[in-house]
């Protein structure tokens, strides 16, 4: 792969990887909030924090790979991403409201991200 193409698919693999773990997090905690430090070990032990952390390590593993690669200043802005497929899934799969100036963020983010990686 050459260009740019190479360093988009893996940071766009580590940012999948990252905002999986956080939706299996916020379903995880919609089921069994966090109220204080008592139930702290009832929500880290519950399956889906335990898959988010595993996600994360795993994504972690791939950033590690794209800072020894690639040009952190080309590959951080595409981390912001996360941010947008973040938004996305929480509109699609947790059916949370989203207002047109929400959208319009979203939009000067992934255009952003993708003028500072180039």
């Amino acid at each position: 792969m050459k260009g740019m193409t190479a360093p988009i698919l893996i940071v766009f693999l580590n940012v999948c990887l990252l905002v999986c773990g956080q939706i299996v997090w916020k379903i995880a905690l919609n089921r069994t909030p966090l109220t204080g430090i008592h139930n702290l070990g009832t929500v880290l032990m519950q399956p889906y924090i335990l898959v988010g952390c595993l996600l994360y390590g795993i994504a972690t593993v791939i950033w590690f790979y794209a800072l020894s690669r690639f040009d952190l200043s080309r590959v951080y802005p595409l981390q912001s991403i996360a941010y947008v497929l973040g938004a996305l899934f929480g509109w699609l799969v947790l059916k949370e409201t989203f207002t047109s100036s929400q959208w319009l963020g979203l939009l000067f983010l992934v255009g952003g991200a993708f003028l500072l990686a180039r």
